[in-house]
């Protein structure tokens, strides 16, 4: 009896270091599930956004948001992923001083709830654009977006110029140093300027 106890003991031990041992595995390469600021690569810049599969989620509130002949600031974001509810009212300021005849800044949340996505949205006074695509139609299966909050800088012909992973702070100059920092961008601007 002392024998199998004791075996039983060992086996235990082994058992919880060897689910120790893969858990630590596993976040130091994909880091915490649901929030993180690794890269996503597909697709990058140079593709294709899916803008048209917007028509397809749902949008929150009554904001008139053309898409056309615009730079657009596509943020994916949920109400649970903190480092998403950080970034949101700096996103709501940059929109405020971007030129809107040229760029646009959109939300698109990926929560299953659409009453908690618009009760965060009026608490914290975002009014730019967003929609819910909480069965992740745009987010995982065209964008494979595996963690948030993730952003896409899109063209006016509708490519990605950047594919941004984590948290940022956004303001005018960390906007202008990203589309500056492409020279698609650049040529994309056809001479648009953000105002400032």
């Amino acid at each position: 009896m002392g024998i199998i106890n004791s075996r039983r003991k060992i086996f235990q031990a082994n058992g919880i270091r060897s689910i120790s041992v893969i858990l630590l595995i596993g976040f130091a390469l994909y880091g915490p599930p649901g929030c993180s600021d690794r890269g996503q690569a597909y697709p990058g810049a140079g593709e294709s956004f899916p803008l048209p599969a917007l028509a397809k989620i749902q949008r929150l509130g009554d904001q008139e948001t053309g898409l056309n002949d615009k730079i657009l600031l596509i943020n994916f974001w949920a109400t649970w992923c903190t480092p998403c509810r950080k970034e949101m009212p700096d996103l709501q300021k940059l929109s405020e001083t971007l030129d809107r005849e040229k760029f646009a800044v959109i939300g698109i949340s990926v929560d299953e709830d659409s009453n908690l996505v618009r009760e965060f949205l009026l608490e914290y006074g975002i009014r730019f654009a967003n929609y819910r695509d909480g069965e992740q139609l745009l987010a995982s299966q065209m964008l494979g977006i595996r963690a948030f909050p993730e952003t896409f800088i899109v063209g006016p012909d509708g490519s990605i110029l950047k594919r941004l992973s984590g948290e940022r702070a956004w303001n005018e100059s960390t906007f202008k140093a990203l589309l500056n920092d492409r020279q698609a961008a650049a040529t994309a601007l056809v001479g648009g300027r953000v105002k400032g």
